[in-house]
C-alpha cells in the first residue's frame, strides 16, 4: 500500500509540475504578445528558415527601433519592402551611403548568395535584439480561438487529474495509518473490547421510588427506562423474578400466593416445590 501511495504522490506532483509550466508558458507569451508592444518593441513570428542556426523556424523576435546611422555590418533586421509589404529577417552584409539616403544589402545565414536588391535603410523596421526558439508556435496558438480553447481544456484536465490524485492520496493515507494502528500491539482489537474512559460514562441515573397500593405498604425502586433499556439478559430475568415476587407480596394472601407460584412454575415446565 505504500509503494502505491508513493507512486500516487510522484504522479500527482508531475501533474503539479506540468500545470505550473503551462501557466507560466502562457503568461510568456501574453507578455511577448501584448506586453512587449507597450514598450516600443514589436514581437514577430518567423515563418522561414532563411536565418537558420541563428533563428529557427517557429521562433519569436523582439526587435527595437534603431536610426540608419547606427547601422553596421552583421546587424540582424527585420524588414518590410515590396507592393505587398512582405516582412523578413536578415543580416546585413553591406551599407552603401548614397545621395538619397543609406541602403543595405542583406541575406539569410542558411542561403547561398545576398538579396538582388538593395534596401533602403527605411524599410527597416528594426533590429533584432532578442530570438526566443518556438516561441512564435506558441503566440500563434494564443492568437486563434481554437488555441485559446485548448490550452484552457488542457489545463482543466490537467487541474481535474490533480484533483483527483489528491483524493485517492489522501484514501491511501489513511488507509496506511489504519493498517499502521491495527499492527500495533493493542491497536488492533474492536474499540468495544477496549476499556471505556471513566471521564466519558454517561452519568448514572437514579432509582425513582414509587408507592405501591398493597395492604403491606411496600415501596418498590423502579429504575428509569433508559436505564432498564441498557440491561443485559441476566439483569433483566433477575429483574423479572423480582418483580413477580412483589406481585406475590401484594396479594397478601401467602396461600393465594403459593397457588400463583405453582401455577407459574407449572407454566414454566419447573416442578411445583410445595
Amino acid at each position: 500500500m505504500k509503494i502505491v501511495t508513493g507512486a500516487v504522490t510522484a504522479v500527482r506532483r508531475i501533474v503539479d509540475l506540468a500545470l505550473i509550466v503551462i501557466i507560466v508558458v502562457v503568461l510568456f507569451g501574453l507578455m511577448l504578445g501584448k506586453i512587449v508592444p507597450l514598450t516600443g518593441h514589436a514581437t514577430i513570428i518567423i515563418g522561414g528558415g532563411s536565418m537558420e542556426p541563428a533563428i529557427g523556424l517557429g521562433s519569436a523576435i523582439v526587435i527595437g527601433p534603431i536610426r540608419p546611422d547606427d547601422l553596421v555590418v552583421g546587424d540582424v533586421v527585420s524588414l518590410q519592402i515590396g507592393a505587398d509589404r512582405a516582412t523578413f529577417t536578415h543580416r546585413i552584409t553591406t551599407i552603401v551611403q548614397r545621395s538619397d539616403g543609406i541602403w543595405v544589402r542583406t541575406k539569410g545565414d542558411a542561403n547561398a548568395d545576398p538579396d538582388p536588391t538593395l534596401v533602403p535603410a527605411t524599410a527597416i523596421l528594426g533590429r533584432v535584439e532578442w530570438a526566443i526558439p518556438y516561441a512564435g508556435y506558441l503566440m500563434a496558438l494564443l492568437s486563434v480561438p481554437v488555441g485559446v480553447i485548448f490550452v484552457l481544456g488542457l489545463a482543466a484536465t490537467l487541474l481535474a487529474i490533480a484533483w483527483l490524485l489528491e483524493s485517492v492520496e489522501s484514501d491511501s493515507e489513511r488507509v496506511v495509518d489504519a493498517s499502521d494502528v491495527a499492527s500495533t500491539p493493542g491497536g488492533g482489537e474492536p474499540i468495544a473490547a477496549r476499556l471505556p474512559n471513566p471521564a466519558l460514562r454517561p452519568p448514572t441515573l437514579p432509582l425513582r421510588t414509587v408507592a405501591t397500593a398493597g395492604p403491606s405498604g411496600i415501596h418498590a425502586a423502579i429504575p428509569p427506562f433508559a436505564a432498564i433499556a441498557r440491561r443485559t439478559s441476566p439483569e433483566k430475568l433477575a429483574r423479572t423474578g423480582e418483580v413477580r415476587a412483589l406481585r406475590l407480596r401484594w396479594l397478601g394472601d401467602h396461600s393465594t400466593a403459593r397457588r400463583l407460584d405453582g401455577s407459574t412454575a407449572r407454566r414454566l415446565g419447573r416442578p411445583d416445590r410445595d
